[in-house]
């Protein structure tokens, strides 16, 4: 017998989902519906853990990766960032190339590099950013700039996107990141980030993207004031982009965080079950992209590990030194060691393994830049 009929399921309308999920029926919008809203929490995240495991396995993955946050300056002034600042603020910052490189520790598999719609910052800039960054660590992956940057930009060169995304991937991109997505529902994003570009406009630089050879990851925002409607939408908005062109890596559910952001009083209140449920939920919804992650630095290390049983396999990476979630008012730590990240795994019960951007195991490597390549970022 199938390990997902010994989940001992209290609400009965969950039983045809268990169905489904155990003969790889692809689940419908009533049916996310309901995994948002049943009392039965227990079960979901049961369902979710079988599911991974025929997935995924048993193994929890983990990158020795730094983020860089190359400017807080930002004009789309999101209602649930604490990270943007004005032009003129006397705490702006915009790093140069070589001030980037600087921040940057040896020997990471990855740079995460996402800043703010800084309308000061031409094509120049970023593609000098990219160049300064392969020449100082050309073993690594840069992970770079956010569909909305991506998007700002093209507009600001009066390039198209696919242009403008050629001339990065020349320069050295290698992946794109999953920031920006928030909520797909249009009048959410008029209340909670009117400025920036469109849930459309998000999936067309991805769709773009990954026709370029670019793959990427996809994130959604949980918790501010969208509803249960909102979020099963986006995923499968996601889902089916994934179904056209198989480009999206992982997907990242983000909690919002209440800290020093105007959204905070209309906002819903922290809970750690919505979280867990939400991670529960895009394995079960997504089930064409291979990996979900419980981000650590935005959950919080405890709950990122009860997260690896709710449907997770992998935990983003070490983290050298990231500011938007700090800002926020994230209290887990700045950055992790490959051996802290090893046991946080191995505690939750995993196999941990060391991965690259794609999500090819480290050791499974027979020559990193040829696996690099693989993923487009040369």
């Amino acid at each position: 017998m199938s390990r997902f009929y010994e989940i001992n399921i209290s609400d009965s309308r969950l039983v045809p989902l268990l169905d489904k999920v155990a003969n790889d029926v692809r689940l419908s919008f009533d049916d996310g519906m309901l995994l948002d809203r049943t009392f039965d929490f227990h079960s979901v995240m049961q369902l979710a853990d079988r599911f991974r495991e025929r997935k995924v396995g048993k193994k929890a993955s983990y990158i020795v990766n730094a983020h860089l946050n190359y400017t807080n300056v930002c004009v789309s002034r999101c209602k649930f960032c604490a990270y943007w600042k004005g032009r003129d603020a006397s705490d702006a910052i915009t790093l140069s190339p070589e001030e980037a490189v600087r921040r940057i520790p040896d020997r990471v598999e990855e740079i995460h590099i996402v800043g703010g719609v800084n309308p000061d910052l031409d094509l120049k800039y970023h593609l000098d950013l990219l160049t300064a960054l392969r020449k100082a660590f050309p073993k690594a992956v840069l992970k770079a700039f956010t569909a909305v940057e991506i998007h700002a930009l093209a507009g600001r060169e009066k390039m198209t996107v696919e242009d403008l995304l050629k001339e990065l991937k020349n320069a050295g991109l290698g992946m794109l990141p999953g920031g920006g997505a928030e909520i797909f529902n249009e009048k959410i994003r008029q209340k909670i980030c009117p400025v920036k570009a469109t849930s459309e406009e998000w999936l067309d630089v991805h769709r773009t993207a990954h026709g370029l050879g670019l793959k990427s990851n996809s994130t959604m925002l949980h918790g501010h004031i969208e509803g249960s409607s909102d979020r099963i939408d986006h995923l499968i908005r996601l889902r089916e982009l994934q179904d056209e062109t198989g480009g999206f890596v992982a997907h990242i559910p983000l909690p919002y965080l209440h800290g020093s952001n105007e959204l905070a009083e209309k906002a819903q209140a922290l809970s750690g079950l919505m979280d867990v449920r939400q991670v529960a939920i895009a394995r079960l919804m997504l089930d064409n992209v291979p990996n979900i992650k419980a981000y650590w630095r935005a959950f919080g290390v405890k709950l990122a590990q009860v997260c690896l049983r709710a449907g997770a396999n992998d935990l983003d990476g070490t983290v050298s030194r990231e500011d938007i979630m700090h800002e926020a008012g994230s209290d887990a730590p700045r950055g992790l060691t490959p051996e802290a990240m090893e046991k946080i795994i191995r505690d939750a019960g995993f196999e941990p393994y060391r991965r690259d951007s794609f999500h090819v195991p480290i050791d499974a490597k027979t020559d990193y830049l040829l696996q690099a390549d693989r993923g487009g970022s040369k």
